[in-house]
């Protein structure tokens, strides 16, 4: 796909071009492709351009309705199958009379809250005056920074509770850490979800309620929410992923198994996933009564802070030949993540586990907050972590370490 540059629109802002001359360019153009049999996904690119600089003044709401009548125009014309991505371009890209907008709205798609979440949060305020729950339990929020870490260097973490295995965590970092990934486009990453139906609260009020549940099968406050989030954000980034929607553990015991088939069954349908990630979140109690929620401010908002597992060949784990790399990773995304946002990250847990991490090179398992973070905190840390694993991925992909 064409790549606009943010200042591209800024430069032309004043050329006004008539609807009349955009489709007649375009269909010039639509007819030179069929000659050099040009992808028709760039024809759709190109009349995308065309009718952006036509509407540089305009909305996106209005720069919408003449990019979709022109395609509309042209493609019944010439007969093509229509797939232009202007449309979901202009939702991402904001107003196109904004100087800013590729910036400013790709800020709003990680920080804004989703419709929904705000209408289930107005729905459970209204629920609590009526009386239907009863806040009986308090959340203790903190920053965990290297609360319990038994190794750290800089802003890197790590808590390490295996039998016989050490970290030096400045030689990780020195190394590296090189991805399997030549063309970041095709499917490289794999969200999933052992525990699917774990979810989270809806007020932040230091309160919580022992009647929530702790668990659901809607998709919309799950951990396969969380999942969306991700995914959406690496799409934005024009990542390639595939998102395991599934639920996994309507029976709690035999999750991981359960999982286990899914992920292996994606590694064999996309053979370019170099990346899995097993979504989940955490729990911690001091008491029933009494839970901790881990937070971290982002550009002034509630974030849920992250934790990353790392499994080792260790204390009765075998079969686990690629832990080390599994390690590296996690420890080199630790550090990514809190370079861009401070604090985002718990200390990284090394274990002796393996919660299928053996799938591929680079496989983590990621806590996401905990029971008493809102939905919100959760959602909005998903999206960094899409925002920062897409960098890490171009970054660090194989053409890049040649």
């Amino acid at each position: 796909m064409i790549k606009i540059k943010p200042g591209i629109l800024k430069k032309r802002k004043k050329i006004i071009i008539p609807l009349w001359a955009v489709i007649i360019i375009s269909a010039v153009l639509t007819a030179a492709s069929f000659k050099v049999n040009v992808n028709t996904e760039v024809f759709g690119d190109i009349l995308y351009i065309s009718s952006a600089l036509a509407m540089a003044d305009g909305t996106a709401k209005e720069s919408a309705a003449l990019i979709n009548s022109a395609e509309e125009y042209v493609f019944q014309v010439f007969g093509i199958e229509r797939k232009s991505t202007s449309q979901a371009f202009i939702q991402k890209s904001g107003s196109l009379g904004d100087e800013d907008a590729f910036g400013a709205d790709y800020s709003s798609l990680l920080k804004e809250t989703p419709e929904d979440i705000l209408k289930s949060t107005e729905k459970l305020k209204k629920d609590l005056e009526k009386g239907k729950y009863t806040e009986d339990g308090e959340t203790v929020e903190k920053t965990f920074t290297d609360d319990q870490s038994t190794d750290s260097f800089r802003n890197v973490y790590v808590r390490n509770v295996t039998e016989s295995k050490e970290i030096d965590i400045e030689e990780i970092l020195g190394k590296g850490c090189p991805l399997p990934v030549t063309d970041p486009s095709e499917p490289v990453v794999l969200i999933y979800h052992t525990h699917s139906t774990e979810t989270y609260i809806l007020n932040d009020d230091g309160k919580f309620s022992t009647e929530y549940t702790e668990r659901t099968k809607d998709k919309n406050l799950n951990m396969i929410r969380i999942g969306d989030e991700i995914t959406k954000t690496l799409e934005a980034n024009s990542i390639g992923v595939i998102h395991d929607r599934n639920i996994y553990d309507e029976v709690y015991t035999g999750a991981y198994e359960k999982s286990r088939e899914g992920v292996l069954k994606n590694l064999e349908k996309y053979p370019s996933i170099a990346i899995t990630l097993d979504i989940h979140r955490d729990a911690i109690y001091y008491d029933e009564l009494t839970r901790v929620k881990p937070t971290a401010e982002i550009n002034g908002k509630k974030a849920a802070q992250m934790m990353i597992i790392a499994g080792a060949e260790d204390g009765g784990i075998s079969d686990f030949e690629n832990w080390e790399t599994n390690l590296s990773f996690g420890v080199n995304l630790h550090k990514a993540l809190n370079d861009k946002y401070e604090n985002i990250m718990k200390p990284l847990y090394f274990c002796c586990r393996k919660y299928n991490m053996d799938a591929t090179p680079y496989s983590l398992l990621i806590e996401v907050g905990t029971d008493v973070n809102t939905l919100e905190e959760a959602a909005y840390s998903g999206r960094l972590l899409g925002d920062v694993l897409s960098d890490f991925i171009k970054a660090n992909m194989i053409s890049d370490n040649k």
